[in-house]
């Protein structure tokens, strides 16, 4: 039973990162809707908070790989100027939209449902992050995500 588990986990993570945009959709959509990933509703004190406020200056944050828009909700409010979460599941931007009305951070958080290799941003961000998402990339494609995105960082400005 243990194998047949394991071997099924491995056929899912193979196809939640190298299957079509549509499948990869369709399996995260199914994951949040039945309440898989529940169990991270909640990231308060998350070690990584203090170093996205403390890179985000009052900036802009770009989470690829958002879900149900944990950081967006639980960093500091006075810590970024405005907040982009980007999952490709709609189940998960829901909640996060939902997250940030009920936190009165609406105006500053927005989310797009997009798969993170075709996401385009809008604008230069001061963080961005890839969380747990960076597990879901093709290993071959890591390094030209990495590259795509690094030119949409602001220069990191010296506090000396």
């Amino acid at each position: 039973m243990y194998l047949l588990r394991k071997a099924q986990d491995f056929l899912l993570w193979r196809l939640q990162a190298y299957g079509t945009p549509s499948i990869k959709k369709f399996l995260w959509n199914a994951q949040f809707s039945e309440g898989r990933w529940n169990c991270l509703n909640t990231t308060l004190g998350d070690c990584v908070y203090a170093y996205v406020e403390k890179y985000a200056r009052d900036g802009s944050i770009l989470d690829l790989g958002c879900g149900s828009g944990n950081t967006g909700n639980e960093l500091e409010a006075k810590a970024y100027r405005h907040y982009t979460g980007v999952d490709i599941s709609d189940v998960a931007i829901e909640t996060a939209k939902r997250r940030s009305e009920d936190n009165r951070r609406a105006d500053k958080n927005v989310y797009f449902q997009s798969d993170i290799l075709d996401y385009a941003p809008t604008q230069p961000h001061d963080v961005i992050l890839f969380r747990d998402s960076l597990y879901y990339v093709p290993a071959a494609k890591i390094r030209a995500i990495l590259e795509r995105y690094s030119r949409c960082l602001t220069p990191l400005v010296s506090s000396s």
